[in-house]
């Protein structure tokens, strides 16, 4: 019989072993009773941080818990950030793995190597668990700032692919558009358009208000955005008018009062109805993806104006699409050719 991890059987009784924070402690349960042996564990775990959060409380340390609610507090707050709800959960995550009562210089480095590799067991991506454990890492720098904690562990970050772009064909689009006009969803088409011509987040379209709108130079002014930089985004033809047009029957409040749930659960409908069911990465911000696709394949603009363009914080996420801008390398294949025996061949067919 296969016993759970820190129970191991000792003739007619079972052995418990629990390790917390480097300290071991045992116990016995007379009989081979699983369910006793895995109460006493859970007793004697309790127990040890019970006394152990006592012991670092009185030195003024904080447990992990009073880290979370403190960085909810400062930061993880719809005031101070948009995202705070992932960012929560991304913590919450940290919590349920170490325990709430766990002090925070009990989080060693090793200890965060073992949370990281649990992550990535689950098969998680080096970006998703780089997520998670920056989670961890702004908890323990507002424990240090505060003087909760001395020092704060490092934290390694994971290697993080690329991947691959998901963005629209123009046929797509165009498919997707004519699902819409055929279900008589002009509504959704309208949506569709917009986050395909703008880039901006559904997030974004769904706070966009008439005030926000520059008709005399062509600007949409984005205010409440993910990473809390206002920016201006040009409007193409059609964006303008579906704007004008709004503009007059939403003269106060969003232009777009809707959701993510109310355009998501279109979206899958229409995506069966396309048959892109298995198509995992067809999701509604590809449109997103779409708008700064086709910026870069266009060769108008430079990496800075599509950063700017798009709300990206660091130019790093605008280089994803980069190799999607024409290059100058081509030129490269008539250059070698003049060093071939018969001179440039770039006339043969």
């Amino acid at each position: 019989m296969k016993y759970p991890k820190g129970i191991r059987p000792r003739g007619n009784s079972l052995l418990v072993d629990v390790t917390v924070h480097g300290v071991r402690r045992t116990g016995t349960v007379a009989g081979l009773d699983v369910d006793k042996a895995l109460a006493l564990q859970a007793q004697i775990r309790a127990d040890m941080l019970k006394n152990i959060v006592g012991e670092r409380a009185k030195a003024g340390v904080w447990t992990l818990k009073q880290a979370f609610d403190k960085t909810c507090e400062l930061h993880w707050n719809e005031t101070e950030s948009k995202a705070y709800e992932n960012l929560q959960a991304n913590a919450q995550r940290a919590l349920n793995y170490f325990g709430e009562a766990t002090p925070v210089d009990a989080l060693t480095s090793d200890r965060l190597d073992e949370y990281a590799k649990c992550l990535k067991d689950e098969g998680l991506s080096g970006s998703t668990i780089n997520r998670k454990m920056s989670a961890v890492s702004k908890m323990l720098t507002v424990a240090v700032r505060k003087k909760k904690l001395e020092v704060r562990p490092h934290i390694d970050r994971k290697k993080e692919t690329p991947g691959r772009i998901r963005f629209l064909t123009p046929e797509e689009e165009a498919s997707v558009l004519g699902v819409f006009e055929m279900w008589a969803m002009d509504e959704q088409r309208q949506v569709t358009i917009m986050l395909v011509d703008t880039g901006v987040r559904p997030s974004e379209l769904w706070q966009m208000e008439n005030r926000d709108l520059d008709f005399l130079n062509g600007l949409i002014h984005v205010w409440e955005t993910k990473n809390d930089s206002p920016r201006s985004v040009p409007m193409t033809d059609r964006v303008r008018d579906i704007l004008w047009k709004r503009s007059d029957v939403f003269p106060r409040g969003p232009l777009f009062p809707y959701d993510n749930y109310w355009y998501d659960r279109v979206w899958n409908r229409m995506k069966a109805h396309l048959k892109l069911d298995e198509d995992t990465e067809f999701v509604p911000y590809a449109l997103r993806h779409t708008c700064a696709s086709r910026l870069a394949q266009s060769g108008e603009m430079q990496l800075q104006d599509i950063q700017k363009w798009m709300g990206h914080k660091s130019i790093t996420t605008t280089l994803r699409y980069a190799h999607l801008m024409p290059s100058n390398l081509q030129k490269g294949t008539k250059a070698l050719a003049k060093f071939t025996v018969g001179g440039d061949s770039s006339s043969r067919p």
